[in-house]
């Protein structure tokens, strides 16, 4: 695996873990009252892995084919 991937496959692990820290602890995924706090990072980790990995797949793509 390249760097790129290593890295966005470790945001969404890590997006993974806060919602499993947060399911663990509240027995909810997600609550509204704690919007900025572990819904706001889930939001970021996920946003930026899956664009970071797509964005990766799509470069690796286009330079194959040229």
């Amino acid at each position: 695996m390249e760097k790129p991937e290593t890295i966005s496959v470790t945001l969404i692990i890590i997006g993974l873990l806060i919602i499993l820290h947060h399911y663990v602890f509240w027995q909810r995924i997600a609550d509204p009252s704690d919007i900025l706090h572990h819904e706001f990072f889930e939001a970021i980790f996920f946003t930026a892995g899956a664009t970071l990995l797509i964005s990766n797949r799509y470069n690796k793509k286009r330079s194959e084919q040229e």
